[in-house]
C-alpha cells in the first residue's frame, strides 16, 4: 500500500504545472501503455448472458495488431490499428478489408467497445481541454465527427482513473473505469478495464490484462499482409 501510495504522489508532483493538454496527452501515454505483447479476456456481459473472449494483443502504443484466439467458432478473426487506417481480416471470407470511415461506430465482437476505441488518440484529435475543480473537461473541436457532446477524464495521480461519455443532449451514455496498474519502469498499464452503457441496464464489457510481456514488437506485426497469417 505504502508503495502505491508513493507512486500516486510522485506522479501527482510531476502533473503540477502541466496544462489541460499535457495532463491529457501524459495520461493517455500511460494508459496505452509500453509496447507489449499480452493476452487480453474480453467479457461482454448481456442481461442474462456473457461471451468470453481470448485475445491475442501485439502494440507498440500508437499501433495495434488483435487476433482473436477463442472462442473457436471466431478464432483468426485479426484486426489492425494503424492511427486512422483500421484493417480487418475475416477467415471465414479469407479476406483482409480497410474499414471505411462510416464503419468505425461498429461495434468491436458486439461488445460495448467500438472500432473507434481501437483507433488513433482521437481524444487528443478531435477535442479541446479544460480543467474544472481538477477534472479534464473535453469539447468537440469544430467539425470534429464524434457523437459526444462531452467528456470528463478523472485522474488519480495522473492515471485516468475514469472516463465519462455524454450524448449531445448532455445524457451521460458510456463509463469507462480502469484499475490496477502496472509499472513497467517508466510506463505504466493498468490490468482491468471497464465499459458501461448508461443508457441500458447489464450491458458492460470488462477487458483483463494479464500475461504481458513488455518490449519492442516485431514491425512485421504492424504490416497488413501479417493479419492473415499472424505475426
Amino acid at each position: 500500500m505504502r508503495r502505491w501510495a508513493f507512486l500516486f504522489l510522485w506522479l501527482g508532483l510531476m502533473a503540477l504545472g502541466q496544462s489541460p493538454e499535457e495532463k491529457l496527452r501524459a495520461a493517455l501515454d500511460r494508459l496505452r501503455g509500453p509496447a507489449h505483447q499480452a493476452v487480453y479476456t474480453l467479457l461482454v456481459e448481456r442481461p442474462g448472458s456473457m461471451r468470453t473472449y481470448r485475445l491475442q494483443v501485439y502494440t507498440d502504443g500508437e499501433r495495434a495488431h488483435i487476433r482473436v484466439l477463442e472462442p473457436r467458432s471466431e478464432a483468426g478473426q485479426a484486426f489492425l490499428s494503424l492511427g486512422q487506417d483500421l484493417y480487418l481480416y475475416d477467415p471465414r471470407l479469407g479476406r483482409t478489408l480497410r474499414l471505411p470511415p462510416t464503419g468505425r461506430s461498429e461495434r468491436f465482437l458486439g461488445s460495448d467497445l467500438t472500432y473507434q476505441d481501437l483507433m488513433g488518440r482521437d481524444l487528443e484529435a478531435l477535442f479541446s481541454v479544460a480543467e474544472e475543480k481538477g477534472v479534464l473537461v473535453l469539447t468537440p473541436r469544430p467539425g470534429a465527427a464524434t457523437p459526444y457532446g462531452r467528456v470528463e477524464v478523472y485522474l488519480k495521480g495522473g492515471l485516468v482513473e475514469r472516463v465519462l461519455y455524454y450524448d449531445q443532449r448532455g445524457q451521460g451514455v458510456r463509463e469507462l473505469l480502469l484499475a490496477g496498474y502496472q509499472r513497467f519502469q517508466e510506463a505504466y498499464l493498468p490490468r482491468e478495464m471497464e465499459l458501461r452503457d448508461l443508457l441500458r441496464s447489464g450491458y458492460r464489457t470488462r477487458v483483463e490484462i494479464g500475461e504481458v510481456r513488455v518490449g519492442p514488437v516485431p514491425e512485421r506485426c504492424f504490416n497488413p499482409l501479417y493479419l492473415e497469417r499472424g505475426c
